[in-house]
């Protein structure tokens, strides 16, 4: 089904594009990499903890009229059950189309960086929900390598030079790219096994 999924992406972000000019939203791809980050969780959690960080800092979540309200929340509900289908079956998300984040010289697009930085944001944001993973070696080591390959992709200002020294052990951008889209999905997956395994 990855027409299906691609078009679920493409949506998201055709929708997210046209309805940001009117209001003060995050960019899209920072969008996009959020709410891949937050559906990866252990456990989920409620639209309403979450929805408020797609706008930008000190913006009011506001609509001009109903309709609006209610077409940005159908197209992020369509996302998150998206997400949800891949995540519990370990399927790569091939619709985020990473291929396309770097060119032929291999620079990095804007999208690839909005997107990691998303989805980082949203990790330290619920990281107390990731601490139950401390005593499961395979899911830490899946967040562990989600994170450095991610900031990799978008390093922090003020990265320190033993990180920059161990970015250059990494896999080169375009590896990154590649495997991306199944390693996000083994770690939601590999999460969600440990939290209903627990329960």
């Amino acid at each position: 089904m990855p027409d299906h999924q691609s078009n679920v992406f493409m949506d998201f972000i055709r929708y997210s594009e046209n309805y940001q000019q009117l209001q003060q939203l995050q960019p899209t791809y920072y969008q996009l990499g959020f709410i891949c980050s937050v559906q990866a969780l252990p456990e989920l959690i409620d639209l309403e903890q979450w929805l408020g960080y797609l706008w930008q800092e000190g913006a009011d979540m506001t609509f001009e009229n109903q309709q609006q309200a209610a077409d940005f929340a159908n197209n992020v509900l369509k996302l998150v059950a998206e997400l949800q289908s891949l995540y519990q079956q370990a399927i790569p998300l091939n619709g985020l189309n990473c291929k396309t984040w770097i060119d032929n010289e291999q620079i990095l697009s804007v999208n690839a960086v909005q997107f990691s930085a998303g989805f980082l944001a949203a990790i330290e944001l619920f990281n107390s929900h990731w601490l139950g993973l401390e005593d499961q070696p395979e899911a830490q080591n899946l967040l562990q390598t989600t994170i450095l390959l991610l900031s990799k992709l978008a390093p922090a200002e003020d990265v320190d030079q033993t990180l920059l020294d161990l970015f250059q052990q990494l896999p080169e951008t375009d590896e990154i790219l590649q495997i991306l889209p199944q390693l996000l999905s083994n770690l939601a997956y590999s999460a969600a096994s440990i939290s209903s395994s627990d329960a």
